[in-house]
């Protein structure tokens, strides 16, 4: 049975996110160098508390502008274009990049790469289930949860799905409605890397993928 997975967005907000950490000034910093990192405020970029229901992502709200994000996060980003802010910070002890996207000055579209490094493939799908599992326990059960074979001729052996994710052959991807947004966390890889993503999205901006491709989606597998 197939699903609509809309995470196109997704995927290019991290890719965004990674170019954006290549044009920070000096070499990009290590997992181990994140613990010297001034955190990000104490607001987690993953699901609100009932006290936080009034922001959409972290402490911003859709229709902010660049300023008023930059005030909110209390410090200076580490890459800025005219569409976006990119910051460093962490995350249940994990070192993340945070992308703040905009449309004529007004924010749409966030999200979290998860940038650590771990020394098995196994550790990234575990990073993702527990993401998922703390999401699914903030805002209930997911209303998509499932996966593509991005490698139609990849033959993917059940306990080699870790691997075969961070190969580029597979992902998984999960999909929650919340009042006002979309959010979607994602993991997938290209044989160099394997990223976990978490993407909040606004209404405005699913709108805007669907007159820009009929549908902004990509089938998931459930």
């Amino acid at each position: 049975m197939k699903k609509s997975l809309m995470i196109v967005f997704g995927i290019a907000l991290a890719l965004a996110a990674c170019k954006n950490e290549g044009k920070q000034p000096g070499p990009a910093p290590t997992p181990e160098a994140a613990a010297e990192i001034t955190p990000a405020p104490p607001v987690t970029p993953g699901p609100q508390s009932k006290e936080e229901q009034k922001f959409d992502f972290r402490a911003a709200t859709w229709g902010m502008s660049k300023a008023e994000v930059k005030a909110a996060e209390r410090k200076q980003p580490l890459y800025e274009d005219e569409g976006s802010l990119t910051f460093d910070g962490r995350y249940k002890g994990q070192f993340v990049y945070i992308t703040y996207q905009f449309k004529d000055d007004k924010l749409y579209r966030a999200g979290v790469l998860y940038s650590q490094k771990h020394d098995s493939d196994s550790k990234y799908l575990e990073n993702y289930e527990n993401l998922k599992s703390a999401i699914t326990k903030e805002y209930g059960a997911p209303v998509i949860d499932g996966e593509k074979q991005l490698n139609p001729g990849a033959v993917i052996e059940k306990d080699k799905e870790a691997e075969a994710v961070c190969r580029g052959d597979l992902m998984y991807g999960a999909q929650w409605n919340v009042p006002g947004s979309m959010v979607v966390l994602m993991i997938r890889g290209d044989g160099k890397k394997c990223l976990v993503s978490l993407i909040y999205a606004s209404e405005e901006s699913l709108k805007s993928i669907s007159e820009m491709d009929g549908s902004g989606s990509i089938g998931i597998a459930e």
